[in-house]
């Protein structure tokens, strides 16, 4: 009885290790980190419904309407966009809860090595270096865009409350709001070209040279994708191209 006791603790004190682990919080990261990119692509292909000649604006707001009523009356309105809601918030933070918990155990693995850390720090990329700090930077623009875009507490050329496409077209008539986002998705687009080769390479994609490359390309891939498809539609309404 007392072996199998201490047998059991022994086996709950590893799991507990693995749980709380570099590598499983790297792992954590990388597919929630996935998850969210995928997020990102199929939001970017929602926003360009607004160029779609002739009836951009009503496909834009029909896109919207329907993310709220998705699967109604089967469900409840709008049940499907809180679940979906409810999990990227999920994943929005443990993604922020596992790169800040590596960010400090890799600050104190490396204290009092300063001439290691000065040669890690020049061998890492820039991107490596700042992802904490720009995503922090990307989160704060989110909150942002809620208020923005989706709740209405911040309005920026209208007052009161708008259609969606509206929203979108008005803001995007301030150069000042093109400049702010133009930086916002540019950090976006940064993030996602260290996160994405990185969480492939942590998942075990990267086996060879060959396949250090690939990911490499798709990285930068999606990364433009991401700045371009997310820039198409607010220069597009500043430059007169796109108008309510």
């Amino acid at each position: 009885m007392a072996t199998k006791l201490v047998t059991r603790d022994a086996s709950r004190t590893a799991n507990n290790r693995a749980v709380h682990s570099t590598v499983f919080r790297k792992v954590l990261m990388s597919v929630t980190g996935l998850f969210l990119i995928l997020f990102l692509l199929m939001h970017m292909f929602g926003n360009l419904k607004l160029l779609i000649p002739d009836v951009g604006m009503q496909e834009f707001d029909e896109y919207s309407h329907f993310l709220r009523t998705f699967l109604y009356p089967m469900l409840p309105y709008r049940f499907f966009l809180t679940l979906f809601e409810i999990l990227l918030t999920a994943a929005v933070l443990i993604h922020v809860e596992a790169a800040v918990r590596l960010t400090f155990r890799d600050y104190e693995a490396h204290m009092g090595m300063g001439r290691y850390l000065k040669q890690r720090y020049l061998a890492g990329s820039f991107a490596a270096r700042t992802m904490i700090w720009s995503g922090v930077l990307i989160l704060l623009g989110v909150i942002y865009h809620l208020l923005q875009f989706t709740t209405q507490t911040i309005t920026v050329g209208y007052e009161g409350s708008v259609e969606p496409h509206m929203r979108v077209v008005l803001g995007f008539q301030e150069w000042w709001m093109v400049l702010v986002y133009g930086i916002w998705v540019g950090l976006v687009s940064f993030h996602i070209y260290h996160g994405f080769y990185s969480a492939f390479c942590t998942l075990g994609a990267r086996v060879g040279a060959f396949s250090e490359k690939v990911i490499k390309v798709c990285s930068v891939i999606v990364c433009l994708l991401v700045f371009f498809g997310f820039m198409a539609s607010p220069l597009a309404i500043f430059f007169g191209l796109v108008t309510a």
